[in-house]
């Protein structure tokens, strides 16, 4: 068969058909072949190249992780290192620092005490000298009878245990004589004895003569002198055996005597000289010899020194020597109390003696002859010679000196070398090795986790190596990569959405960022739910300033901000230091709210402990800000209200949307708050309870009457008490007594005392006059030469500006002479002008003219305006009404109506950009009448306001005419007290003393007659009463303002004087009586004042009818006929811009309300000053019945004295 089929051709040709596809399949099979191991090679390749690449990305890591631990290690070895040697340096530092400290301490006290030593013995050689002359005996035979107590004060002050007066005696003969004086004179030491309190010792033995030691046999000296015998001596020997001992038998005392007398001055015998113990009682003098030469440690080092007494004061003749031991360890103890580390003070007499004291504050104690300082600390040394200027004698010779050696002790460095920098690297050193510890845990969790992702990723890429080509696959892991990436921002956009549905997080989100600018008023934003929840345990606070509507009514707008930045500020911080959260400020009230927007159980606690901090602090500011805001700032307080509940909070959004409160808690606090009282915490009976189950009762005082609140009935609540309650209830004061209502404010007035003492300006320095002053009236004084000070820069400026500022001598002598002329004219009523000329407008000086600020004034000048202001305020007197206090009062009107004035609100609303155009000068001195472009008028106002009522007498000029008062004499019964104020406030100015200051505010004697005429003008003007000035004032006042005269360029100058004139005069006059036309608060406290004056004036029978009878319809008629009359005249000037209709406002209110309210009024005041005593009565009588010579200052050498 087989051989057939190859027989066949046709299957021949099959066959050959077959052979040719099996070799095409081969063919096929071995491509197939190469391909399946190219892509055997090329996977090889590729799986070689991604383990070459991991085990490159392995190593990497790993040499990355060797790096970062041997970095953290050398981080930690050098952190140690630093802040070891860091502390260590400073501790160093602090050591060396302390230690030099202490030693130059010790150097200046012991060289204070030995002058102070030196000077109080020559005081006392100086006095024996004058007693001794005073009683006409030669020396030596002189006894002083008081020796005891002459001496007492010197040895205490001195600390000085022996001293002893020796005469000299220069002979035999007067030696002889001595015996016989010494023999009658000894009953010295009976007196000094029952002076000090003692007794003698019984068998008193008193050598009559001058003797000497030998062998403990007293020997009479006979030689031919000098002798040096110990006489008086304290404290007195008590068995009279060391009188009459001749000192000069003492061979070293000898040659310090012989170095006194040839210097005559002071000298001091080294601490090996022992002769000191002779002058104390029951001396073996056998033993004296001995004594001197054996230096035992258990005795302390002395010295004595020896000054001399001189016959008279020409110091040519000793004629004694006091003998004053000095103890050498009470020389180098400090004055301090504090506690001290000892230091060692070694003293070296540089010819081989030395001894140890050790210093311990005021401390010291004597350690032993030789150096006994620690020889670990001998590096630490401060040297010094001992009072080089102090001529001391040593046995060894003029070479020796004494050094002190001041070394550290152990104690002195254990207390500044402590191991703090060794347990700080320690602590270091283990925080670094916990970091590193923490980083190798954390990196080897996460080198598992890797680990374990990857192999699950190897897996994952194995299988779909398998199921897909690299290209599929490839595009698949990216698709899967952002979709996973998409998954997780849509379940991270869940959560957030779930997080910003929690109300309380919304809260707080709100309050931690602003609303987006925009979105308060798209309908997408009020699509949302609202955010609000209610909170129900919260302590909602609410806090006004009391008498604020009052005190901000006679305030520039800036004065206001500042008062309410400033406190609200400091409330501010308190709040963001307690975590208390501040809702929003209403006008003068601060809320604020604890308990929200995250809840905490001591809410109430927390509030309370603010509010507190709040009160205190507020006082703290009202004072300070006094001496810049002005009168009464210091009088403001504050009303806290408190009350704790549920309150719903939220946003409520709109146009500047707000976190707000809502709820009766809110409401029950504001209420709580108005019925409460300056200057205390008033709260509710439920934060009371809160705080005393907090245990803070201790703060809680039950208010004695219930309160009424609208919309609540009657409430008990209580007193959280602050600071200074708790200080004033542990001095026994009751609750009642600190819970007064509205306080009154300071007391103004000098004491009785002072007010009746003469101050000499020209010995008294400006802290003599302000010791003389109450804190407000400091207060007041700081204020109002801050006001001054702007203004003379104003007018240093100008004078710049204009090229005037001539050398300061050049008008000297001429000045000199027009001061003096100017002081001795009585008649200030004789020097008052029609019009004041005014200054031209030089557009040249307006644009060259620098900022004010910029201006220094020389210390000298501020220091002289402070003493003239506090002298001027020296010098008011004691007037309820009329008083220093009124006098700031009306500076300040006039401080506010002056920036009125320059402000020129009508030109600049006009156009709003006149300020910056070329002619806005002229515009301003034209609307203003020139008053701007003189700063030296503004200051003269200014300055004529603070003493316009200067040593006003509390009557009226009438009554002093009635009285015939010398003051009515010597001004013609003209405008009395108006110009005894000018001329005792130009002569203070005129005094020496006050010539910079002058100087500054004058140059030249045009500047000085132009200041003069403001001054005269401007204080003349505050008296209305008088009939032929007001008639002046009339006539001028139809003359410049009786018709519709528009301001031009072209206006004469007088006729521009004249108004300008007018206007100051105006603007004193409304100053004058500005509490009439400002708040009633204001009205009411001034009134109240003037009708206390009036008051105590009719009872002293210095006023002929009583203020009670006629003071409501004298108010009236007062606002009828000059208040309002006055204001409209204001408004009529046309250079006040809104001041002026705020001052006719308050006036015509003020004019309703008093007639609604003043007749009750009255009543009060008559019911309050009637039943009190008559002190204000006797004293006003005797301060005006008393000489007419009490002047406020008392002039060396006046060149005129009214009184």
């Amino acid at each position: 068969m087989m051989k057939r089929l190859q027989s066949s051709p046709r299957h021949k040709v099959t066959r050959k058909h077959h052979s040719g596809s099996t070799d095409s399949t081969a063919d096929h099979h071995a491509k197939d072949t190469d391909s399946l191991h190219s892509d055997s090679d090329r996977s090889t390749s590729e799986s070689f190249e991604k383990r070459t690449e991991s085990e490159f990305e392995r190593n990497s890591i790993r040499c990355i992780r060797y790096f970062i631990g041997f970095l953290m290690i050398g981080v930690t070895a050098s952190g140690v290192f630093l802040s070891y040697k860091y502390l260590k340096d400073q501790q160093d530092t602090n050591f060396t620092m302390e230690f030099n400290v202490i030693a130059n301490d010790i150097q200046h006290l012991s060289s204070d005490r030995v002058t102070e030593l030196l000077g109080d013995t020559q005081s006392l050689a100086h006095s024996i000298t004058t007693m001794a002359i005073n009683s006409g005996v030669d020396w030596p035979y002189f006894t002083d009878p008081n020796f005891g107590f002459v001496v007492s004060s010197f040895m205490t002050l001195t600390d000085t245990h022996v001293l002893s007066l020796a005469p000299i005696i220069h002979d035999a003969v007067e030696n002889a004589n001595w015996t016989k004086y010494a023999q009658a004179n000894k009953d010295w030491i009976q007196r000094g004895l029952e002076f000090e309190k003692r007794e003698p010792v019984e068998n008193a033995t008193f050598f009559p003569s001058t003797y000497r030691m030998s062998a403990g046999v007293k020997i009479p000296e006979r030689g031919q002198g000098p002798f040096l015998p110990v006489w008086q001596t304290a404290y007195t020997p008590d068995d009279g055996g060391v009188v009459n001992f001749n000192l000069l038998s003492d061979e070293h005392y000898s040659t310090v005597f012989d170095s006194v007398l040839e210097g005559k001055k002071a000298a001091m015998t080294d601490t090996s000289h022992h002769i000191i113990p002779i002058y104390s009682s029951n001396v073996d003098f056998d033993e004296l010899h001995d004594f001197r030469h054996d230096m035992h440690h258990e005795e302390t080092p002395n010295s004595l020194l020896l000054y001399p007494v001189f016959k008279d004061s020409t110091e040519d003749e000793i004629v004694a020597i006091l003998n004053a031991d000095f103890d050498w360890v009470t020389a180098f103890a400090l004055s301090t109390d504090e506690e001290m580390p000892a230091v060692d003070v070694v003293v070296d007499d540089m010819c081989g003696q030395t001894f140890t004291i050790q210093v311990k504050g005021n401390d010291a104690h004597f350690v032993g002859f030789g150096d006994h300082r620690d020889p670990n600390y001998g590096h630490f040394c401060h040297k010094f010679e001992f009072a080089p200027s102090l001529d001391m004698h040593h046995t060894g010779g003029d070479e020796c000196s004494y050094m002190i050696h001041i070394h550290a002790t152990k104690e002195f460095s254990e207390k500044y070398h402590t191991s703090l920098p060794k347990m700080a690297a320690i602590l270091i050193a283990a925080i670094f090795l916990f970091m590193i510890l923490i980083l190798y845990l954390y990196d080897a969790a996460v080198n598992a986790r890797q680990k374990r992702i990857l192999k699950v990723a190897s897996k994952s890429e194995k299988l779909l190596s398998v199921l897909y080509p690299k290209t599929i696959r490839d595009r698949l892991f990216h698709v899967n990569y952002n979709s996973d990436d998409d998954s997780t921002a849509g379940e991270g956009g869940k959560q957030s959405d779930l997080l910003k549905k929690a109300t309380k997080y919304q809260l707080k989100t709100f309050m931690a960022t602003a609303l987006p600018t925009g979105k308060a008023n798209s309908l997408e934003f009020f699509d949302s739910k609202p955010i609000a929840d209610l909170f129900l345990h919260a302590t909602v606070l609410f806090a006004d300033i009391s008498g604020f509507t009052a005190w901000s009514s006679v305030r520039e707008p800036s004065q206001v901000f500042t008062l309410l930045e400033t406190v609200y500020r400091a409330f501010d911080v308190i709040a963001k230091r307690r975590k208390v959260f501040k809702v929003e400020t209403v006008g003068d009230c601060y809320v604020a709210v604890t308990g929200l927007p995250e809840p905490r159980k001591d809410h109430a606690c927390i509030m309370a402990g603010f509010a507190r901090e709040c009160v205190d602090r507020f006082g703290e500011l009202v004072g300070v800000l006094e001496t810049t805001l002005g009168p009464d700032t210091g009088d403001l307080g504050i009303r806290v209200g408190i009350h704790s509940g549920p309150v719903t909070a939220g946003v409520l959004r709109g146009d500047k949307s707000r976190f707000q409160l809502f709820g009766d808690t809110v409401n029950t606090a504001s209420r709580i708050e108005a019925t409460g009282r300056r200057n205390r915490i008033h709260i509710s009976e439920e934060t009371a309870d809160l705080l005393a189950l907090a245990g803070k009762a201790d703060w809680l005082r039950r208010r004695d009457q219930l309160v009424t609140a609208k919309g609540k009935g009657n409430l008990q609540t209580f007193w959280l008490m602050t600071k200074q309650d708790c200080k004033l209830h542990e001095l026994g004061y009751t609750t009642a007594e600190f819970q007064q209502p509205e306080q009154q404010s300071l007391e103004m007035s000098l004491p009785e005392e002072i007010t009746q003492a003469s101050l000499n300006l020209s010995t008294s320095s400006y802290e003599d006059i302000e010791a003389l002053l109450s804190p407000k009236m400091k207060r007041l004084c700081q204020w109002n030469v801050d006001v001054l000070a702007r203004l003379l820069k104003q007018i240093v400026a100008h004078r710049l500006a204009s090229q005037s500022n001539h050398h300061k001598t050049l008008y000297d002598k001429e000045l000199t002479m027009r001061e003096g002329e100017i002081r001795c004219q009585f008649m200030v009523l004789d020097e008052l002008v029609e019009t004041i000329p005014l200054p031209g407008f030089d557009q040249k000086v307006y644009k060259r003219q620098q900022n004010p600020d910029d201006i220094v004034l020389p210390e000298a000048v501020m220091e002289q305006m402070k003493l003239y202001v506090a002298c001027v305020a020296a010098m008011y007197r004691d007037n309820p009404f009329h008083n220093f206090e009124h006098a700031s009062h009306v500076m300040m009107s006039v401080s506010k109506l002056l920036s009125r004035i320059i402000a020129a609100d009508e030109i600049l609303n006009a156009n709003e950009n006149a300020a910056k155009s070329h002619d806005f000068g002229w515009s301003l001195h034209d609307h203003t009448y020139g008053i701007t472009s003189d700063p030296m008028t503004q200051f003269s106002v200014i300055l004529a306001a603070l003493v316009h009522d200067l040593d006003h007498l509390g009557v009226s000029n009438f009554q002093l005419i009635k009285e015939d008062h010398k003051l009515a004499h010597i001004f013609k019964n003209k405008s009395v007290a108006e110009q005894n104020s000018i001329v005792l406030a130009w002569d203070t100015l005129m005094h020496p003393r006050f010539c910079e200051f002058r100087r500054t505010i004058y140059a030249t004697p045009f500047e000085l007659e132009r200041f003069r005429q403001l001054m005269a003008n401007t204080v003349l003007a505050t008296d209305i009463f008088d009939k032929q000035l007001q008639t002046l004032r009339r006539n001028r006042w139809e003359m410049s303002f009786s018709g519709p005269k528009p301001i031009t360029r072209d206006e004469t100058k007088d006729n521009v004087n004249r108004k300008a004139t007018i206007v100051i005069e105006h603007l004193i006059q409304a100053s004058d009586v500005a509490h009439t036309m400002q708040h009633w608060h204001i009205y009411r406290k001034w009134n109240e004042r003037l009708f206390h004056e009036m008051t105590v004036a009719y009872k002293a029978g210095r006023m002929e009818n009583n203020p009670a009878e006629m003071w409501y319809k004298g108010e009236l008629g007062f606002f009828d006929n000059y208040i309002i009359p006055l204001a409209k005249k204001l408004k009529e000037c046309g250079v006040f811009g809104v001041a002026s209709d705020e001052y006719l406002n308050y006036a015509m209110e003020n004019r309703r309300e008093w007639e609604e309210k003043g007749e009750a009024f009255v009543k009060e005041l008559v019911q309050k000053y009637h039943t009190e005593e008559r002190e204000d009565t006797n004293k006003l009588v005797q301060s005006h019945r008393r000489n007419p010579k009490r002047m406020s200052l008392d002039f060396s050498k006046p060149q005129f004295n009214l009184r």
